[in-house]
């Protein structure tokens, strides 16, 4: 069986406001994706100092 990987490539030519609106939906995306990179790195930096002091988390 062979699988045949196809792509399409578009160039964009906004207006100044659409270009303004691409801008701020990629700011607002890079403002969640870092906020969730947060959350998970918190998390993981709890758990790595919970094993240093001997707490395995089972309850």
């Amino acid at each position: 069986m062979t699988t045949v990987l196809q792509a399409y490539q578009f160039a964009l030519d906004p207006t100044s406001g659409q270009e303004a609106a691409l801008r701020s939906h990629c700011g607002g995306q890079r403002f969640a994706f870092n906020w969730g990179l947060a959350r998970v790195r918190a998390n993981l930096d709890q758990r790595a100092a919970e094993r240093s002091y001997g707490i395995d988390g089972s309850i």
